[in-house]
Formats: C-alpha cells, structure tokens, sequence
C-alpha cells in the first residue's frame, strides 16, 4: 500500500441565498486511488437546497452527489466495475482511480459563504 495523503478544498460560493454557487479543486493528483471523503458543511448552508457534486475535474464524470442535504458526513466513494460486455458484476465495487486529473467540488442552490463546505479527500499515492 502506497503512502495516504488528504487534500483539503474549500468552496466558497457567492449569489443569492437560495440560488448561490462555487466550486474549488483538489491540486493536480497522479495515480491516486480514493479512499474517503469527509464532508463539512457550514451551520448556515440551508438545508433544503445545497447540491455538491465531486467529478474530475478535466474528463467529467462523477465520484460523488447528493441532492438537497447539508449533513457532515463520511463517505467511501466506489465506482462499480462492468465486464468485457460492459454488463455489471454482481455485487463488485472497486476504488475510484484519478491520474494526472484534480478534482472539482462543486456546490449549487446554497446561499453565499464562505467554506460553504470543506471536502476532506484522502487518497493514497499508488506510485509508492
């Protein structure tokens, strides 16, 4: 096992409250597998309407979303592996991969704050 690291991003968003959005990025990774991300999110983000998305930053595609919700949480992101076929294996899950890639937090419908909420992203450097 590779060396863990956790960087740090903060999202900042600026707007209307209600409507307010942001999004910070994660510095450039190389062969980084996902372990955890914790979330925190300010007292006064309401919680009704704050959306987060992570997704990598350059190629798209999301690690993490959730709709409407502002609870301070753990979460072990996994991606779900398919087979030559691209038919999905049964009850497999497998470890989300960034190489030379950041990733993009991204906060919508909150209200304007600063550290809106603060991803917490550990990763382990597969290069050793």
């Amino acid at each position: 096992m590779g060396k863990l690291h956790v960087s740090t991003v903060a999202v900042t968003t600026t707007g209307s409250n209600g409507s307010a959005t942001g999004y910070a990025s994660t510095a450039t990774l190389y062969n980084a597998k996902l372990w955890w991300i914790y979330l925190d999110y300010h007292a006064d983000a309401p919680a009704g309407t704050t959306d987060i998305t992570i997704a990598y930053g350059t190629r798209g595609g999301n690690v993490y979303a959730k709709a409407n919700n502002v609870t301070d949480v753990l979460v072990h992101p996994r991606c779900a592996p398919v087979n030559n076929a691209a038919s999905a294996i049964t009850n497999a899950h497998s470890h989300f991969v960034v190489h030379n890639d950041t990733l993009k937090v991204t906060i919508a419908e909150s209200n304007p704050l600063t550290a809106c909420v603060t991803a917490y992203i550990c990763w382990e450097d597969m290069a050793g």
